[in-house]
């Protein structure tokens, strides 16, 4: 029977089984093939097996010069890593022809590890442009073309929540696309900038369309921004500034000629932006806490940290978690309070802007101590506050 079968069926077969049913974990062996019937008729006598495997193992891990780094092999089995791997064994090949080679141990190397498949898959689910049919149909294509059986989906029940949505995800995508464009080209871009109305409607909020220089685009809670830079000319300096791309609309890159060849009008070099990275840093957001972009300055903190009776250097509960969520480990611990072991000091880099309000966010817990300019906007807005809240509830009781 399976004589009928071409060497390019064959091959195809076999290599699309290992691709489903095998890993470094999970290896397989000649006899198991014979026993599917999925795949058994394609297998071929002993020799044929061999002759197959082998020549799928030499087209798959060689390029045109010569074998490719192991990493980049497709098909392993041990006589193939003897012969051509980095390993040293200590037994050795029976016959120093590779046409004879033994097939044990066989398994298909997969381009993606399930960590990373993992990770892909949750790049989908928590994606702003890809709406949940979509991100399901994606996500089935990846679990089917790139993992095997023994795989298991760590975000398999993940739910997606209903988020609301500024612009189209099509739009979405040009904006990203545009924008990608002008910072590999290093150009400019303008674009309406937006918000919401009363009647839940996105509305310009200038009348004239900005024009930035773009520098990164940063995905952070669940939302895309634009950091880059307005030229303002004269005595004013050029301040980094932060733009939601969801809220952009008519975004287009100014000046640009392709027939001509002129990509647009440049943008400013970073190092004329006050307060840019020069390079990425992943920790960008734990100093500019909702994206604030004003510049990160040191403060001082006062946090709420009981302590065990009998042990003043003993918490009784785990209390930095919410510090934790913000700053991640970027927080540093300088001491317990002297006055007040049940609270302890510790310094963050952040924008004084953001702090003002995440102060007041966990103002049950938190105190700024300095610097005295972000201490005296946190007393400001309080004072500001109990004004509003007190009047309402003078004339509540009127």
């Amino acid at each position: 029977m399976s004589e009928r079968y071409s060497k390019i069926e064959r091959a195809y077969r076999i290599l699309d089984y290992l691709r489903r049913n095998s890993d470094k974990e999970h290896t397989i062996t000649q006899a198991s093939l014979r026993k599917n019937p999925e795949i058994s008729p394609y297998v071929g006598d002993k020799e044929t097996y061999n002759d197959t495997i082998v020549k799928l193992a030499e087209a798959l891990n060689f390029d045109e010069y010569a074998v490719k780094p192991e990493e980049n092999w497709k098909i392993i089995f041990d006589d193939f890593k003897r012969y051509y791997g980095d390993d040293d064994f200590d037994d050795e090949i029976d016959d120093s022809d590779s046409a004879t080679m033994r097939i044990r141990g066989l398994y298909y190397n997969h381009t993606f590890s399930y960590e990373e498949i993992n990770s892909l898959i949750e790049a989908v689910l928590f994606s702003k442009t890809v709406d949940t049919a979509t991100a399901d149909c994606i996500i089935d294509k990846i679990e089917s073309n790139l993992t095997t059986k023994f795989y298991r989906n760590s975000a398999k029940h993940i739910c997606r929540v209903r988020e609301p949505e500024s612009i189209s995800r099509e739009v979405l995508k040009e904006n990203l696309l545009t924008i990608q464009q002008a910072i590999d080209d290093n150009v400019r871009i303008s674009f309406i900038f937006n918000g919401y109305d009363k009647n839940n409607k996105l509305v310009p909020v200038h009348r004239n369309k900005d024009t930035v220089s773009p520098y990164y685009i940063v995905a952070n809670g669940g939302r895309y921004y634009l950091i880059a830079c307005m030229e303002w000319g004269g005595s004013q300096s050029n301040n980094m500034s932060i733009w939601r791309i969801d809220l952009m609309s008519d975004i287009e890159i100014p000046n640009k000629k392709d027939k001509l060849g002129i990509k647009g009008i440049p943008s400013l070099p970073k190092s004329e932006v006050e307060h840019l990275p020069q390079t990425w840093s992943e920790d960008f957001h734990y100093a500019h806490l909702n994206m604030s972009f004003d510049n990160p300055e040191r403060i001082r903190l006062r946090i709420l940290s009981p302590k065990e009776e009998n042990d003043s250097g003993k918490a009784k509960r785990a209390d930095y978690t919410f510090l934790h969520d913000w700053f991640g480990n970027t927080f540093k611990f300088t001491g317990t309070d002297k006055e007040n072991p049940d609270y302890d000091i510790v310094e963050v880099m952040c924008s004084p802007y953001a702090m003002v309000n995440w102060a007041l966010q966990y103002s049950d817990r938190v105190e700024v101590l300095e610097p005295e300019n972000v201490r005296s906007a946190v007393i400001e807005k309080i004072n500001a506050l109990n004004t509003k809240y007190i009047k309402q509830e003078d004339k509540n009781v009127q």
